[in-house]
């Protein structure tokens, strides 16, 4: 049996790897051509099996006679898609159905001590427990590649003859940013081509009044339409400030329009999307994420183009299954929606992908559009790129632990109105994540395998149906990554280069997140720092050391076992996965050292601004008035177990000129403590005229594509 199942193995790695090499030369080929393909694969596999492992030519021709009947029949039948896509696609999902059958035969059959076994087998049942949820993630990642066209092109806003344009809160979290940062977004806001929207900056927790007075005067400045909410002792971090926000929205705006204090918005952004919502089942419209000024900065480059993947592959296929996510920024949500699912999650890390979740499970739709209506800042060093992913990865499997009874099937479920495909995909968001941080543990359980065979003077060859799988196997991943970077991202050479060496550098990270999520380690909300830093030089493998550590011990772990099994077999072939690993790892501190390097050819200073020197003329007294009562009605949504969040009084009729009344009997205090909850109202005195256009600022010797540079800089008179 096993040597009937080894070739197969061998088969269908080949004919994998051929229907992949087709895929790259000529991926839209009609089915015959992809049954051509498919055949010639198998009669290749059929040849190497012959001259490999002799005496099994029945089983080889039997597993070539069904990848061609399944791969064939899959490519004529699939309505989305393409032939060779479809071909592409069923070959590995046969290689991986051998590949386990396979190893389970071969562990049965082999004579090792318990100790090696029982190492092996734990190895092997992890990496088979996370095997469905790798096959949902492997198709998302790879669907841009395979299918004929998008199910959902993204439906155009309705005609301009009965154009839909309700009322639109642009809500502007901020926590600490440099001023001129956030007034670089205002200004892209106040030049927005649509008639009806406000702006509401909630500034939450910042002690430094120089770091929020320039945006308060500039919201001054902007006009009625902007309004400037500083609060302190606030909990929830960016959820809790938009949570606390809603009370303060024009109870007019059907829309909340979500905004990182970094981005730069298009001016036609809401005149695009808002159309969608005249659809009542349309609960969010989600633009990618884009990023600006990234040019001089070799981690801010990599790092692009390493972000550029999931929104050109993972975000557009959990569309075309209705199960699309919101972002964090470019989010534009139905506010009914967002009340009915209970506002913003204040427990989550990702609060804007769970928010999706809870959106679907209400009954709403959503829709997810490719072009990118705003660009924002990329972390400019290495610490800050892992901690923002570190975020992003704990937070899918908080949603996981949450909602896990609302992904089961039928009966077994939480009620809701998620479809199956939006169950699959959203419960995988998180399963996905979790097991990244399962598989992980698979390098040490083989490390531990192999070395018990040194201890145990136990030699167990190689299998040559295993070398042929795991090399058809891995070149057939690298060739899909590149695929996907050079054809659906569009990068060029270099850059995709770059963009793979910025995801390898994160593996580490991404695991460690995973495992801390996994046993419910607390963790807390923690901002991307946006202010410049500055060189550390060495120092600066810091923040890798971890991954240096244990890049350098897997080396000397894996030379090591090769030097202690110079015979070959197994425990050679765990060292150089093991050898593998430790590379991967040893990208990290290679990245930290490009991007600090990088930062020698950034000039000035953030804080070196004319906001700022504007400041120092506007420390005069505000008006601080204590957040309302909790008992006081809001129409903030609470949920259970939680305590009602402060609400606006309801003497501050829409729109308050003036936030004013300080509690009677108590002095106004300066920029007030965490018992006070203390809001900074603004009086708004400009007219409309004074809106500003969002002109180009920059100096004729200045590059267009600056780090800091006004809206105007790159998108010009769009």
């Amino acid at each position: 049996m096993l040597g009937g199942l080894g070739a197969a193995l061998i088969v269908l790695a080949v004919t994998h790897v051929v229907t992949l090499i087709c895929l790259a030369c000529r991926p839209h080929a009609g089915p015959a051509f992809a049954v051509l393909t498919t055949v010639c694969g198998a009669g290749a596999g059929c040849a190497l099996d012959a001259s490999l492992v002799p005496g099994h030519v029945a089983a080889a021709m039997g597993s070539a006679e069904v990848v061609v009947v399944v791969a064939g029949g899959y490519g004529f039948l699939s309505r989305w898609l393409h032939p060779v896509g479809a071909a592409a696609w069923s070959s590995w999902m046969l290689l991986g159905a051998a590949l386990l059958g396979w190893g389970v035969s071969f562990l049965a059959h082999l004579d090792v001590s318990r100790m090696t076994l029982s190492l092996l087998w734990a190895a092997s049942a992890l990496s088979a427990v996370t095997l469905p949820s790798a096959v949902v993630q492997t198709r998302e990642g790879w669907e841009p590649l395979l299918v004929r066209r998008r199910r959902r092109v993204g439906r155009p806003p309705v005609a301009r003859a009965g154009w839909y344009a309700p009322r639109v809160s642009v809500h502007v979290p901020c926590h600490a940013e440099p001023p001129h940062i956030v007034i670089g977004t205002l200004d892209c806001l106040a030049a927005l081509d649509y008639p009806d929207f406000e702006v509401l900056v909630i500034d939450n927790n910042t002690a430094d009044p120089e770091l929020w007075l320039p945006v308060k005067a500039h919201c001054e400045r902007l006009g009625p339409r902007f309004r400037f909410l500083h609060v302190e002792g606030i909990t929830g971090a960016k959820a809790g400030a938009l949570n606390w926000a809603l009370g303060y929205t024009c109870p007019r705006a059907e829309l909340i329009a979500v905004v990182d204090a970094d981005y730069q918005v298009r001016r036609q952004w809401l005149r695009d999307t808002a159309g969608y919502f005249a659809d009542p089942a349309v609960g969010f419209v989600q633009c990618p994420h884009a990023y600006r000024g990234y040019a001089q900065s070799t981690l801010g480059r990599w790092a692009n183009w390493e972000y550029a993947v999931f929104f050109a592959t993972g975000m557009v296929s959990l569309d075309e299954h209705r199960a699309g996510i919101t972002v964090g920024t470019m989010s534009l949500i139905r506010r009914a929606a967002l009340e009915r699912a209970g506002g913003w999650a204040e427990w989550c890390l990702t609060e804007d992908s769970e928010l999706a979740i809870r959106i679907h499970a209400v009954g709403y739709q959503s829709v997810y559009l490719t072009e990118p209506y705003g660009r924002g800042l990329i972390p400019e060093t290495f610490e800050g790129y892992r901690r923002q992913r570190y975020r992003w990865t704990f937070g899918p499997v908080q949603e996981f632990q949450r909602h896990w009874r609302l992904f089961l099937p039928g009966r077994l479920g939480t009620p809701s109105a998620l479809t199956a495909p939006q169950k699959l995909h959203h419960g995988n968001h998180g399963l996905d994540v979790v097991s990244i941080g399962l598989r992980a543990l698979c390098f040490p359980l083989a490390a531990a395998a192999a070395a018990s065979m040194i201890a145990h003077h136990e030699r167990v060859p190689m299998p040559a149906e295993l070398w042929i799988a795991a090399t058809c196997l891995l070149a057939g991943n690298l060739l899909l990554r590149w695929l996907v970077y050079r054809r659906v991202v569009r990068a060029t050479a270099r850059q995709a280069l770059g963009g793979i060496l910025a995801f390898a550098a994160l593996t580490h990270v991404i695991t460690m997140a995973s495992l801390r999520a996994f046993i419910r380690r607390p963790a807390r909300w923690q901002r991307t720092d946006k202010f410049r830093p500055r060189r550390r030089g060495l120092r600066v493998l810091t923040c890798a050391r971890s991954e240096t550590v244990l890049g350098l011990a897997g080396l000397l772990a894996a030379a090591g076992l090769l030097a202690s099994n110079r015979s070959g077999g197994i425990a050679a072939a765990l060292a150089i996965g093991l050898a593998v690993q430790a590379i991967t790892y040893l990208t990290a501190p290679v990245v930290a050292l490009a991007a600090d390097r990088s930062l020698a050819r950034a000039t000035g200073n953030l804080l070196d601004i004319p906001a700022v020197a504007l400041a120092a003329e506007l420390h005069r007294p505000v008006n601080p008035v204590p957040a309302p009562h909790p008992s006081t009605p809001g129409r903030t949504p609470q949920r259970a177990g939680r305590s009602p969040r402060p609400a606006p009084s309801g003497s501050h009729a829409y729109p308050p000129r003036t936030v004013t009344g300080a509690s009677p009997g108590r002095a106004p205090t300066r920029a007030g403590t965490a018992s006070d909850r203390l809001t900074y109202g603004i009086q708004v005195r400009a007219p409309d005229s004074a809106l500003l256009t969002g002109a180009d600022n920059h100096r004729p010797d200045e590059p267009r594509e600056n780090r800091y540079g006004s809206c105007g800089s790159w998108y010009g008179s769009a």
